[in-house]
């Protein structure tokens, strides 16, 4: 038995002779020789419609992957967005907070002020541990920290 195909993955071409006795072959050869010459035209229309299949499938494939892309990167924006705020609104309650305790120190200190010297001078001191024991209460310091959301996401380019 013979058998000729192309070796092309997407021209899918093949045919084969066979012999009914021993030597039947060597009598077809000129057939064989013919019959090849032959699907050549069509052999060639197959590879080239293999290479055109074969691009649109690259460029398929190249528009699914940068959909996969700009997908990820409206999902990282919108995550980050959202940190972001989250941030942000964390910040306000530490602002708020900060007020709260900047008002309670304000007003102990107005209150030590009405209170004899020797009283006043030992409130002042423990409202001056105080503030030393809770740090910063200056909520500028926690703003400056935070990160807006082009700071948390840069795209990839």
């Amino acid at each position: 038995m013979l058998q000729a195909y192309s070796p092309y993955y997407r021209a899918n071409w093949a045919n084969s002779w066979k012999e009914a006795k021993e030597g039947d072959l060597k009598k077809q050869i000129k057939t064989i020789v013919k019959s090849l010459e032959r699907s050549t035209p069509k052999i060639a229309r197959l590879i080239e419609e293999g290479e055109r299949q074969a691009e649109i499938e690259r460029k398929e494939w190249e528009a699914q992957r940068e959909k996969w892309r700009r997908e990820r990167e409206e999902k990282l924006a919108a995550e980050a967005l959202m940190q972001s705020r989250k941030e942000l609104f964390q910040i306000i309650e530490t602002w708020a907070e900060a007020n709260r305790i900047e008002k309670f120190f304000k007003d102990a200190e107005q209150r030590a002020n009405n209170l004899s010297e020797d009283n006043k001078l030992k409130i002042l001191e423990r409202l001056q541990r105080a503030r030393e024991l809770i740090g910063s209460s200056e909520a500028l310091d926690h703003f400056v920290r935070w990160r807006t959301p082009d700071e948390m996401y840069t795209p990839e380019l």
